[in-house]
């Protein structure tokens, strides 16, 4: 059974293109009839890989800031389990600990 590729959007004849011969037809048609104009499809692509680059910066940047907190809060926990160090109560050592993991 084949795709009815005249029903597909540019991104899915883009897509199915390489899967069924109908939407490789369909692709060719619309860009010899310059329905579809491959420089602006490149575009968004340069667009969507911006926009997920910026995220993945934006998600390394919270994991470090996690690692760190998750780190302080491992020394806080240490120190509330060393009954050498009493500088702070036994609940004030956990507390911190705690708000850095929070």
């Amino acid at each position: 059974m084949s795709i009815p590729a005249n029903a597909l959007s540019d991104e899915e004849c883009l897509h199915y293109a390489a899967l069924d011969p109908a939407a490789t037809a369909e692709l060719t048609r619309r860009l010899t009839s310059q329905s579809i104009d491959p420089s602006a499809e490149r575009e968004e692509l340069r667009e969507d890989i911006r926009r997920l680059e910026s995220q993945a910066s934006d998600d390394e940047d919270e994991l470090e800031n996690l690692r760190d907190d998750a780190t302080e809060a491992c020394e806080w926990i240490k120190r509330a389990m060393d009954p050498e160090d009493r500088e702070l109560s036994l609940n004030a050592l956990l507390q911190k600990a705690l708000d850095r993991l929070e």
